[in-house]
């Protein structure tokens, strides 16, 4: 059964920037758009690259080797690379997860 677990603290995470944590055995990128933070896994679906090595615009993750482009809130393939090599493509988005501010701390939801 999913629980919150503790990534770390919210100030580690200041507005308009990303930080990798490892959560339950899962490298996880969070992101601090204008104060609401939001989750997902830090592992690019097209060729393994650290999206928290990248940088978002708005509410789009773009990976930093090939471009490919997510959406932050659902995870879903914006722009290719990613997926476009399997026949018929198929949209290999990223996972998302549920986070909340308790205190200082900032949790995700396994």
């Amino acid at each position: 059964m999913p629980a919150y677990v503790r990534a770390c603290n919210v100030n580690e995470v200041p507005p308009g920037t990303v930080k990798r944590v490892a959560v339950a055995s899962k490298q996880i990128a969070v992101f601090n758009l204008n104060g609401r933070f939001y989750a997902a896994e830090d592992i690019c679906p097209h060729e393994g690259a650290p999206l928290s090595s990248g940088f978002f615009e708005g509410e789009n993750i773009i990976c930093p080797w090939h471009g490919a482009t997510f959406h932050l809130l659902t995870g879903k393939t914006l722009e290719p690379p990613a997926g476009e090599k399997m026949a018929p493509p198929v949209d290999k988005g990223l996972t998302c997860y549920a986070v909340r501010v308790e205190g200082a701390d900032l949790e995700i939801e396994i």
